[in-house]
């Protein structure tokens, strides 16, 4: 085979096993970007270990097209070495989904909402009424089953920050509700809006959260953390609770 065959040859191999590089190349330089971007003032943002997941990725792209390079024009290992860009890449765009900075707060989110719907319940069921203000619903928190209580906490703290500083969530209770707060939402993320129906029977929950890994700004929180799609409300009835279930539980507990 000729040198100019060669060159083809390799030029050829190198552009086509490269592709494999890109995935570990531009994610690791996307969170670079998002890194830089945490440092401008007024900017929200997930917490994450920006520069040591980069800096693993931009790794595993410089050795990708090391391998690419040397099994191209050198023919190592008899082509092997064309395994590790590909197992690279195709592992790194399986793991890239999951491991974005907004996965970070959509589990806390996710999490949250849900305990939240968990605690109300087991406040109704000893006072027979939803909380009615932002003290009491921070005591059905701090009351609820002892075993989620490390989930909670007295304050608790989103996966948010700003300036290098994490955000608690922040309780926004509207009394005399007769539907979910949907609209004029305050742009900080991790606000919750607690609206309760004036006969404190019927609740609705709503929050703030993130469109993307950082930004100025957020918007209503929507199910499966999309940007798009049906807006994430937790809502319950006293009815949904009966009264008696707790005694009926009793009585049939202590039955011989």
């Amino acid at each position: 085979m000729s040198d100019q065959s060669r060159s083809v040859r390799g030029a050829c191999l190198s552009a086509l096993f490269g592709l494999f590089c890109l995935p570990t190349l531009i994610f690791g330089g996307y969170l670079l970007i998002c890194w830089f971007q945490t440092h401008r003032a007024g900017v929200y943002y997930a917490n994450y270990k920006y520069v040591g997941v980069a800096s693993i990725f931009l790794a595993a792209a410089a050795l990708s097209a090391c391998a690419t390079w040397f099994g191209a024009w050198r023919r190592s290992f008899y082509g092997l070495l064309f395994l590790v860009p590909v197992i690279s890449g195709l592992a790194a765009m399986v793991a890239i989904p999951d491991m974005l900075p907004r996965t970070s707060f959509m589990i806390a989110d996710t999490n949250y909402l849900s305990d939240i719907q968990s605690f109300l319940r087991v406040w109704y069921e000893a006072n027979h009424r939803f909380p009615s203000d932002e003290s009491e619903f921070g005591d059905a928190l701090s009351k609820g089953p002892a075993a989620w209580q490390y989930r909670v906490g007295p304050v608790p703290t989103s996966q948010y920050m700003e300036d290098g500083k994490f955000l608690s969530y922040e309780i926004i209770v509207e009394r005399d509700a007769n539907g979910p707060r949907l609209s004029h939402m305050l742009e900080r993320p991790g606000v919750i809006y607690y609206s309760v129906s004036h006969d404190l029977q019927e609740f609705w929950v709503t929050m703030t959260s993130l469109k993307t890994d950082f930004g100025s700004a957020s918007s209503i929180k929507r199910a499966g953390g999309q940007s798009t799609g049906d807006v994430w409300i937790v809502h319950a009835t006293g009815k949904e609770y009966p009264e008696d279930k707790n005694k009926h539980s009793t009585a049939t507990s202590q039955t011989p």
